[in-house]
């Protein structure tokens, strides 16, 4: 069958853009938050160092126990990679709050952001801002992710080669934006060193892990329940994408970003409520 190029470019702009595939009416199947499990010889290593728990417990021994078992959810949750795990020991010996450092974390990992900023988001809160507004902050100095047009040719090429997946090509298209290497470039690399996206990204400094890109359902009559007034389709969708994001419901999330919650907000809410 000849491969419609006009119509699968599109399909990927909509999923790129969401950062989920919305399917009105249709049942996708969802995705973990990690988006997968950890592949052979990728296993994440939850073995926290001594001096490291010496140090959760010097600074917080009421909460020492409860502290320990979320660190090691985030690293098995998160898929995290060990070399951001050393950083985030690093962090901890140095003085920062750990329910700081993982709040900041499940944000730069969600907005595919960079290792160097772990220390600048903990740095920020630790001044006297708000999750919210450091979020806010983060997103105003970032721009805005817009998935490449790929030449029609090449993007053939690729959903015909062996190996090489509709979340392979934007995710090289993703991690291409943040870290400016061309997208060939990355996308040469996956298919020849068969390397795993979780280990390309960790080449470049980027905490996000997964080898799929997450998905969720929206059914016709959940969209007509939660579109009111000014709360658009596409709204709704967003509150999907975001609830997905945050373990929550998509109802909950609608909830609040219709009585004014910013996304920033709604993310520093449910964050501050799961890890301190």
């Amino acid at each position: 069958m000849k491969l419609n190029i006009k119509k699968t470019s599109r399909a990927l702009v909509v999923l790129l853009a969401l950062g989920a595939v919305i399917q009105i009416g249709r049942v996708l199947a969802e995705t973990a938050l990690s988006g997968e499990s950890p592949a052979a010889g990728d296993a994440v290593n939850t073995d926290i160092s001594q001096e490291v728990l010496n140090k959760l417990n010097e600074t917080d021994p009421g909460r020492y126990d409860l502290n320990v078992s979320r660190f090691k959810n985030l690293l098995l949750t998160l898929n995290v990679h060990e070399k951001f795990k050393n950083e985030i020991e690093r962090l901890i010996l140095e003085g920062h709050d750990l329910p700081d450092l993982l709040i900041a974390y499940e944000f730069l990992y969600q907005n595919f952001g960079k290792k160097q900023e772990l220390e600048s988001l903990a740095t920020q809160k630790e001044s006297g801002k708000t999750w919210s507004a450091v979020f806010a902050e983060y997103n105003r100095n970032h721009e805005d992710f817009v998935p490449r047009s790929f030449e029609p040719d090449y993007l053939e090429s690729l959903t015909t080669t062996a190996g090489m997946t509709p979340d392979d090509i934007m995710l090289a298209d993703r991690i291409s934006f943040v870290s400016g290497s061309p997208v060939k470039d990355i996308i040469a690399d996956k298919l020849e060193s068969q390397k795993t996206w979780k280990q390309i990204a960790a080449d470049l400094d980027i905490l996000h892990s997964a080898s799929t890109l997450p998905r969720v359902q929206i059914t016709e009559e959940q969209m007509a329940r939660l579109v009111s007034g000014t709360f658009t389709e596409r709204q709704v969708a967003e509150a999907f994408v975001l609830a997905q994001k945050l373990g929550e419901t998509p109802e909950t999330i609608a909830g609040l970003m219709k009585a004014g919650k910013t996304e920033e907000a709604v993310m520093a809410e449910s964050y501050t409520e799961k890890y301190n």
